[in-house]
């Protein structure tokens, strides 16, 4: 006798996914990137992992192509939550990490090097700090505790970023991905930290990979010199409209940009106007700009020489008897 369990002829079983991952990684990843990952990680899984398992099954499977899965590889190499391991023949195995072990030797362990708690006067006592949490408190709505304020503050020294780099990673969460979670921001800043990712040349970078239409907004905000203005969903939309809709290139913006220099409010309301002009004259490319802008002053130079005045037809004669006149009128008017 002997007891024995019936195989499933489908796959109903489940694949538990840590949390850390749910929470930390995926609100930030490319769609296809999460998909790649979960499937990866299921296979994973099964069996105590394969041994050998060709890429084009997964893409086929998700409706991929190869160099998606690489790109997804590469990325998840990048976060931290994979590790490659490279064979003889130059293909690669890929090894899913522990995010409770990492959290707890790379975050819990740094968190706790100091034993002594944190005193509120000693933070404040830090313009950098004290300025980061006034903004933080800021896009939090005031709704931040003491608690959260020295949390907050620990992550410059826990994730070794630059204080203006933390703002950044508040004012991406709250305007422009809606999220008001102290969690959701640390993520942001946990994730750029393991990507070094620690100056806005370093964040452009990751925006134009990750988020082109954040990137046109902030790159046209600071063509016009009003990047320290707040953030507007009507101007991001304006902005994108521009790229979307009309079909302009980043050169055309930024020419549009740079006939902000010399008025003394610069604002996208003029931008727009003046791109929504080159668009109905069906300006498509720089050449086109200077093309317009020399016939337009031909064809005011030519309206100017052209214009012809009454006294064209006059003799000497007639204009000497028009002069008296006039001297007369002003002579008796005086009188």
């Amino acid at each position: 006798m002997y007891f024995k369990l019936e195989q499933m002829t489908m796959d109903m079983g489940d694949t538990p996914v840590e949390n850390i991952f749910l929470n930390d990684y995926m609100p930030q990843a490319d769609g296809n990137f999460v998909k790649i990952y979960l499937l990866g990680y299921k296979f994973a899984k099964e069996s105590g992992g394969l041994k050998s398992f060709d890429f084009n099954v997964i893409a086929d499977l998700l409706g991929l192509i190869e160099s998606d899965l690489l790109r997804a590889w590469d990325y998840w190499e990048k976060v931290g939550v994979i590790k490659k391991e490279y064979q003889e023949d130059g293909s690669f195995n890929i090894i899913f990490l522990s995010l409770k072990q990492l959290y707890i030797e790379n975050i819990y362990a740094a968190k706790n090097t100091e034993n002594k708690e944190v005193d509120r006067n000693e933070i404040l006592d830090d313009k950098k700090i004290a300025n980061l949490l006034s903004i933080a408190d800021y896009y939090m709505r005031g709704r931040l505790s003491i608690a959260q304020k020295q949390d907050i503050a620990s992550w410059r020294d826990t994730y070794n970023m630059p204080t203006e780099i933390i703002e950044e990673a508040f004012w991406y969460s709250t305007e422009r991905m809606k999220k008001d979670s102290i969690q959701y921001v640390e993520a942001v800043v946990r994730n750029w930290s393991e990507r070094n990712i620690r100056t806005r040349e370093d964040i452009e970078r990751s925006y134009i990979e990750h988020d082109k239409n954040y990137y046109r907004f902030m790159k046209v905000k600071d063509a016009i010199g009003i990047s320290n203005k707040a953030f507007n969903h009507t101007d991001f939309d304006t902005v994108n409209y521009w790229f979307d809709e009309l079909n302009f290139s980043m050169d055309l913006v930024m020419a549009a940009c740079k006939r902000c220099i010399n008025i003394n409010n610069p604002n996208l309301g003029y931008v727009d106007k003046i791109l929504k002009s080159w668009h109905e004259k069906g300006i498509e490319k720089l050449e086109d700009i200077e093309d317009k802008d020399r016939k337009t002053r031909n064809y005011r130079k030519t309206k100017f020489h052209n214009f012809k005045q009454q006294t064209d037809d006059l003799t000497e004669e007639d204009l000497e008897e028009l002069a008296k006149k006039k001297r007369d009128a002003f002579f008796k008017k005086l009188r």
